[in-house]
């Protein structure tokens, strides 16, 4: 079973946020980072390195997606790491 469990928000500005999820299957949780650009730009990380990478040097995203739907879609098959 799977599920996937907001942790929290962070708002970076008013339209501009991080959310920060963990996908937890049986025993194993993987941390999730996305960055929320005004809602028209989503950006996936796997780690919180990354994510600060992409603030600090632009280091591109692991994914990006442009609607809701597409973030959610990528979700919902994300597969846990081995």
């Amino acid at each position: 079973m799977r599920n996937l469990i907001p942790i929290t928000t962070e708002y970076i500005r008013p339209s501009r946020s991080i959310d920060i999820l963990h996908l937890i299957k049986s025993d194993e949780i993987l941390p999730i980072y996305i960055y929320n650009y005004e809602g028209l730009h989503y950006h996936y990380f796997d780690s919180l390195i990354r994510l600060i990478q992409f603030f600090e040097t632009g280091l591109e995203p692991n994914r990006s997606f442009y609607s809701e739907e597409e973030l959610d879609d990528f979700l919902e098959n994300l597969r846990m790491q081995a």
